[in-house]
């Protein structure tokens, strides 16, 4: 049975309490095991063996949508990015296909300009001009339905400092793709985390 990803923080007399503190004492063995095979996939991605890490985070994406969860669609675009990396860019563009039509069933409308952007970036610059003008209309046409753009990635907004990397799964994190609580606390893309801005 695959765990629920999406864990906010927890409030304890008025105070912000992040999942980190209490997921040794609270998480059921299963949770623990699938928070340890994410952290193992990123670790394998930054030892340059990315069609290992491919594999676990396709188990995991699969999973999770199944069950409806909401770190699926994160998990099927880093499957993606891993395969392509891996020399599987068929395969990748599927998986990344795959996470963007999940945010949209999902309601991570809001997001999606801006982990959208990240896609296409990566794909031009690895070469794969076509498959981004293809994922770039599927894009456009999703965010048009709700009255949005690509252009809404383009706009600076100076967010806090967050961490590089979270350190429960060791996913990579990026403040423009995050979900905010307030201007000093974000969710972890991945494994749902309390993340703290640097001060």
């Amino acid at each position: 049975m695959m765990p629920s990803f999406r864990r906010r923080p927890f409030l304890r007399r008025g105070r912000l309490l992040s999942p980190r503190r209490r997921i040794a004492r609270d998480l059921p063995p299963v949770a623990r095991e699938t928070l340890r095979r994410l952290k193992r996939a990123h670790d394998l991605l930054a030892q340059d063996q990315p069609a290992e890490a491919a594999v676990i985070f396709d188990e995991l994406a699969e999973a999770g949508a199944k069950r409806g969860i909401p770190r699926a669609p994160q998990l099927y675009l880093q499957a993606g990015r891993a395969w392509i990396e891996a020399g599987e860019v068929e395969r990748g563009v599927q998986r990344l296909d795959t996470g963007l039509d999940l945010m949209d069933q999902m309601q991570q409308i809001r997001r999606l300009p801006f982990v959208s952007q990240r896609i296409l970036n990566e794909l031009t610059d690895r070469g794969l001009a076509d498959h981004a003008a293809v994922l770039e209309d599927k894009i456009q046409s999703l965010l048009a339905a709700h009255g949005l753009s690509l252009a809404a990635a383009s706009s600076t907004t100076t967010k806090p400092q967050l961490p590089t990397k979270c350190s429960y799964c060791g996913g990579s994190i990026l403040p423009d793709e995050v979900e905010w609580f307030d201007n000093q606390q974000a969710s972890c893309t991945y494994c749902g985390s309390l993340l703290e801005a640097k001060s």
